[in-house]
């Protein structure tokens, strides 16, 4: 696995650990500019992991293998992310639209899984579509994600 399969895994841990020097041990001064910091590596996290499926896009069918490992690491992280939702919010009583966005993050994530299963029958000539398709897909996790995410602040 090359450093930029990383980049998202990298990013994430600099977030965790500014939000762990932002709660202990500063002045109010410090914990705001730490929390600024904080929220500017958050973004750029962000747009990270969300570039990293864009980024897939220029992988040619004889690099399909790569694709798809990448894909499906990728793959893995959105499924953590969703697995760490789903346990902090356990407790919590869920409202209508929270279900509908928890529903609707299932619902894409079930695509998303079909899209990628796709890919081991994808040809030379239908290989461009199929990523398109598995792209598309993860994008629309994300976006459910993300809805979720907001509903739940």
């Amino acid at each position: 696995m090359n450093m930029k399969n990383q980049r998202p895994k990298v990013l994430t841990a600099i977030v965790l650990s500014a939000l762990a020097l932002t709660a202990f041990g500063c002045s109010k001064s410090d914990r705001e500019t730490a929390s600024d910091k904080v929220e500017h590596a958050y973004d750029k996290t962000k747009a990270a992991v969300s570039n990293g499926w864009s980024d897939l896009k220029d992988y040619t069918f004889e690099k399909s293998s790569d694709f798809k490992d990448r894909a499906a690491a990728m793959s893995s992280d959105l499924d953590a992310k969703l697995e760490k939702l789903k346990a902090d919010t356990a407790d919590a009583k869920a409202s209508a639209s929270r279900s509908a966005a928890w529903e609707e993050v299932k619902s894409s994530r079930a695509d998303l899984s079909d899209k990628l299963d796709a890919l081991g029958n994808a040809s030379a000539d239908t290989w461009d579509s199929a990523k398109a398709n598995v792209i598309a897909a993860a994008k629309r996790v994300e976006a459910a994600y993300d809805k979720l995410k907001a509903d739940m602040s």
